[in-house]
């Protein structure tokens, strides 16, 4: 390294003052030798012995110099050469932090500089001697806060009133990092060349050495060289941990969907978690889109009682927060969080983030510490592509669940249908006279329609027909408890209008507000030659004559489970041989084709007409025919249901 240029003016000095120095001793001992003083004699000695030994008493004089002022110039030049290998040697930051604080202890007494390391969020204090142990302090400093600022320009040395002045926004950075044992005069910014690495806090002992240029280019060189380094090595250290923690995605990837037990795999994601961040309480809440509420599935860490209480409203504490917006979010201090809901008393900060599957959240992952700011960006983030990786395998595991219960159902569901059909016999009893065919088609595994055809005596038969509302299960056991209601209830010496009231009574008080029953009855009696019926609210059965006129029995009243106490009607019409009866639901007449047309009462009678004289048999398929080629492909929208009397 040259010369410092302070150097010239400093050995000018200190030559004057030796060269007086020398003259005096030849002086003296001139004195000494001859009794006499003789000054010319000690000038010329002195003389002689200047241009004699210039060089040599010039070197002296500079490296006393040296050694006594800039001695801690020349402990950066011994320490330099070994700590330029050492920053070559690895790649490992923290190795390499480790290297840099000891040529830092080694260079500068403990209390001559503070050091701060960037960790993304905040700055972190390096441990020395001064810190007295407190080697963790860190200082909050998002991001957003260096745009524009001195750690976008070139590495040099900043004076605290020069922050004050041209960098306000930094003075809360500079009052939070000083000690409070002292004060630091000069910052010195740590940046590579896309990243901050952190800062050093000088005080103001070096302030003489700072100032000379020679010693300031020295420290800048020094100092750019070993933030370019460190900058290297967080992004290797960051490289090596996404790459750690990839195979460690994967692994718990593997476990995690090694069932599809729904509960197997959120007990799964709850034991794996801690491989990935470390925490205190951890917990699964799920989406109940039934109940419109947050659930917590599984958890680890919380008390019993406690897991009870957790069940929140979609909008309701931090949980709901995440899922409705679909963002994760950190919490240091749950006090100062008014959404946090306390379910433990121990927990001090919280992470949480959404399960999102096909951009629905279907839940959340709640992270809790006992420790105040435990949680990082960086755990967060981990979270956030975990929680992406197991909302697949919930979501997998929650479809299979699903289709577990449908199979169960539909099992449940074929054995309620055979039950059903053993009580809607396809073989009726007929009084002779009479020839009757029956048909039920079920729209889904069963149905809501019922009949029923029975011999009273010789010279009667009865025949019902009915429809519950709604489809499927529901209107299925609606048309069990009608059936059943009408069998206890039917007593052959009453009134068809008493049998239909009583039967109304009954399902009024036995179902719920907003469904009901249309029903139709009648006794068709041979002696007399008539049809007494009642019809209460269903779809009215068409009479066809002999001359093919056509009637519609449509009086009664109203459909039955509505209100009860209502008033019913019965009508007697005469019945003669080569008349025909058809009932039907109102799957028949409403049945649709791809144009949204409806079959409607008209084609019913039109086929009826068509194929007058034909058997009852040939007559009810002659109607599934024509509503087969009516609806083309076209599914049926409810159940079906067909009764055809032919009078002999």
């Amino acid at each position: 390294m040259e010369k410092s240029r302070l150097n010239k003016p400093l050995l000018i000095f200190f030559k004057i003052v030796v060269y007086s120095a020398i003259f005096y001793a030849f002086k003296w001992l001139t004195t000494v030798i001859t009794g006499n003083s003789m000054p010319s004699v000690a000038f010329l000695l002195t003389v002689i012995l200047l241009i004699t030994n210039r060089g040599k008493l010039t070197n002296f004089i500079q490296t006393w110099i040296d050694k006594s002022f800039y001695q801690t110039l020349y402990r950066l030049k011994r320490s330099t050469d070994n700590f330029d290998d050492e920053l070559n040697s690895t790649l490992e930051f923290d190795v390499l932090l480790n290297k840099c604080q000891a040529f830092l202890d080694y260079t500068f007494t403990p209390e001559q500089y503070t050091a701060y390391v960037y960790n993304g969020t905040g700055f972190e204090r390096l441990y020395n001697a001064s810190t007295n142990g407190n080697s963790n302090r860190i200082i909050e400093f998002p991001p957003d806060k260096f745009k524009g600022d001195l750690f976008e320009k070139n590495i040099r040395f900043y004076s605290a009133s020069e922050i004050q002045e041209h960098y306000p926004d930094f003075v809360p950075l500079l009052a939070s990092a000083q000690q409070a044992d002292r004060q630091h005069s000069y910052f010195l910014p740590l940046k590579g060349t896309h990243n901050i690495v952190g800062f050093i806090l000088f005080s103001n002992s070096l302030k003489h050495y700072i100032k000379i240029p020679e010693v300031n280019d020295f420290l800048i060189d020094l100092f750019e060289k070993t933030a370019s380094v460190l900058e290297n090595a967080q992004n290797h250290r960051e490289i090596k941990r996404k790459s750690l923690e990839s195979q460690l995605l994967l692994e718990i990837v593997k476990k995690i969907t090694a069932t599809l037990n729904l509960h197997d795999v959120l007990e799964n994601i709850i034991d794996n978690l801690s491989a990935l961040v470390r925490y205190d309480a951890a917990s699964v809440i799920l989406v109940d889109d039934h109940k419109k509420i947050l659930r917590q599935t599984v958890a680890r860490g919380y008390k019993e009682k406690c897991k009870k209480l957790i069940s929140l409203k979609l909008d309701q504490g931090i949980s709901g927060w995440v899922v409705q917006t679909g963002q994760g979010i950190i919490v240091p201090d749950v006090t100062q969080n008014e959404r946090y809901y306390p379910a433990r008393p121990l927990t001090k900060s919280q992470v949480t983030v959404p399960i999102i599957s096909r951009d629905e959240p279907i839940g959340a992952l709640v992270l809790e510490s006992d420790t105040l700011d435990h949680f990082t960006q960086n755990d967060l983030e981990l979270l956030t592509i975990f929680s992406g990786l197991a909302a697949v395998t919930i979501r997998n595991a929650q479809l299979y669940e699903d289709s577990l219960k449908k199979k169960r159902l539909e099992s449940d569901l074929l054995i309620a249908s055979k039950v059903q059909q053993t009580l809607l016999r396809k073989r009726v009893p007929t009084i002779d006279g009479l020839k009757i065919e029956v048909k039920n088609i079920p729209s889904q595994y069963v149905g809501g329609d019922l009949y029923d055809v029975f011999k009273i005596g010789q010279q009667r038969q009865g025949i019902s027909i009915g429809d519950g509302s709604g489809k499927g299960a529901p209107g299925a056991i609606l048309m069990a408890v009608a059936y059943a209601g009408f069998k206890s209830l039917f007593n052959e010496v009453d009134p068809v209008a008493t049998t239909i009231a009583r039967l109304n009574n009954l399902l009024a008080e036995a179902t719920t507000y907003g469904y009901f029953v249309t029903y139709f009855f009648g006794i068709i009696d041979l002696e007399n030659c008539q049809f007494v019926y009642c019809n209460a609210g269903h779809n009215p059965p068409v009479l066809m004559r002999k001359d093919k006129s056509i009637e519609f029995l449509e009086n009664g009243g109203t459909v039955l489970g509505f209100m009860p106490n209502l008033n019913y009607t019965q009508t007697a019409i005469p019945i003669h041989p080569g008349d025909y009866l058809c009932l039907y639901t109102d799957g028949v007449t409403e049945l649709q084709n791809d144009n949204d047309e409806e079959f409607g009462e008209e084609r019913l009678i039109e086929v009826l007409k068509t194929n007058y004289g034909k058997p009852p048999r040939a007559m009810k398929f002659a109607i599934l025919d024509a509503m087969k080629e009516f609806a083309g492909d076209t599914e049926l929208q409810d159940d079906v249901t067909l009764v055809v009397v032919y009078v002999e």
